[in-house]
């Protein structure tokens, strides 16, 4: 379970948020309910469907750090990918 003082965000994830309208809650939404998935350099990113809010998918871009899980971005996916 990730709890949210085990979460910190970069400031170009906050710029992301701000900028397409992404709150904290939803990024907790998509990292709790969201496809893990990892990339070849070590990159953990999430991909969720927040309907009420979002037309496309949420993914959010993740690396573990020493202490915390650090959000190094966060925006709407512009074209739907394949499940």
């Amino acid at each position: 379970m990730i709890k949210q003082k085990d979460i910190k965000f970069s400031r170009h994830a906050k710029r992301r948020m701000k900028l397409y309208g992404i709150s904290e809650e939803n990024v907790l939404n998509v990292l709790r309910n969201g496809r893990k998935e990892t990339s070849e350099d070590g990159k953990i990113f999430f991909l969720h469907d927040i309907n009420e809010k979002f037309k496309y998918p949420v993914k959010v871009i993740t690396v573990q750090g020493d202490k915390a899980l650090v959000i190094v971005s966060a925006y709407p996916l512009k074209k739907r990918r394949k499940k």
